[in-house]
């Protein structure tokens, strides 16, 4: 299964990521949601934006794309090597 970067905007100010395996966009924003989202105290993850989605293909640099939402960050292509779930 692809890996995904799922990304909201956090309150009141800023974004988190999330990266998850799934099936597709939908099942990733799903899986997503379905995590524990550690924030700073004072900080709270606005689920009711729409949230960012990114497909992540290695070499993730290369490959990676945006696939649906908004643009919240830089590429998490950058990122992807760090953190994955």
């Amino acid at each position: 299964m692809p890996k995904y970067s799922v990304t909201y905007p956090t309150r009141p100010n800023g974004v988190y990521s999330q990266f998850v395996t799934a099936t597709d966009p939908a099942d990733a924003v799903r899986a997503a949601a379905e995590l524990d989202w550690p924030t700073t105290p004072g900080y709270t993850v606005a689920f009711d934006c729409k949230p960012e989605v990114w497909i992540l293909l290695r070499p993730y640099r290369l490959r990676s794309r945006h696939i649906q939402g908004p643009i919240y960050a830089a590429s998490p292509a950058d990122e992807a090597g760090h953190t994955t779930h």
